[in-house]
């Protein structure tokens, strides 16, 4: 099978502060209304147990607001710490990616997986970077520019064409120093 495009990323903590910023601008909103409706009807379904009397259940929507709004604040900032935490980060790891035609390849010095691009939910790009999630909160971080054998901008037209439902350009606004 012949190589289309090869990509090495090293995963720094400034590469991966970059991608926690970019997700949480597209993902925040939608994270924040989801709470807010969830919240709402655990309100609303309290509200309608304290007047037809029912205390059991009031205690017991309570806890369950409670641990509910406790969870959403606290599992992000954990899973957060615990990336930062880990191996990929603190040693700074190298992944290697390899495109092929109908799929890629990743690999560090322990591990190799192959990857349709079909198990690709979303692809955004941005100046930067590529990130090709393989859900909501697992994505492959891909430099621009450390791309092998050819530019970013060719790669860019393979993986739209490869994952034209999927494929997300989003621009950036860039700060220029007056």
């Amino acid at each position: 099978m012949k190589l289309l495009f090869k990509n090495t990323t090293q995963y720094t903590k400034l590469i991966y502060d970059q991608f926690l910023a970019f997700h949480n601008q597209k993902y925040h909103l939608r994270y924040t209304l989801y709470t807010c409706l969830i919240t709402a009807f655990l309100l609303l379904f309290l509200i309608i147990q304290v007047q037809i009397r029912q205390f059991a259940f009031v205690f017991l929507i309570g806890c369950t607001l409670t641990g509910f709004l406790l969870w959403r604040f606290f599992h992000p900032i954990s899973v957060v710490e615990k990336e930062y935490k880990s191996e990929t980060i603190q040693e700074e790891k190298v992944f290697s990616f390899c495109f092929y035609s109908n799929f890629f390849t990743v690999e560090d010095e322990k591990e190799f997986s192959e990857i349709k691009y079909h198990q690709l939910s979303k692809v955004f790009e941005n100046n930067d970077f590529f990130y090709l999630y393989l859900d909501k909160t697992h994505a492959f971080l891909l430099d621009k520019s450390n791309f092998k054998n050819h530019d970013s901008s060719a790669f860019s037209s393979f993986i739209q064409k490869k994952c034209w439902w999927n494929y997300h350009y989003i621009k950036q606004k860039t700060h220029k120093n007056t």
